[in-house]
């Protein structure tokens, strides 16, 4: 084998891998953000939550 392919090989191997990597990474914070488990909610899924609980209460303005 050459040695211009042998680079080419290693270029693709490391692409693959630096891909998986950029993938799983993307996965755990998109999980870690919008998760819709009730013991563990994700963050996004959270706040959202407590504004709809804010806009549902209804509280009048006290005002004067």
């Amino acid at each position: 084998m050459s040695q211009g392919q042998s680079e080419k090989g290693q270029i693709v191997v490391e692409y693959v891998l630096i891909l998986i990597v950029a993938v799983t990474v993307a996965l755990m914070i998109s999980s870690g953000l919008v998760s819709r488990n009730s013991d563990s909610p994700g963050v996004l899924t959270e706040k959202w939550r407590s504004l709809i609980e804010f806009i549902a209460a209804d509280v009048p303005e006290q005002g004067g």
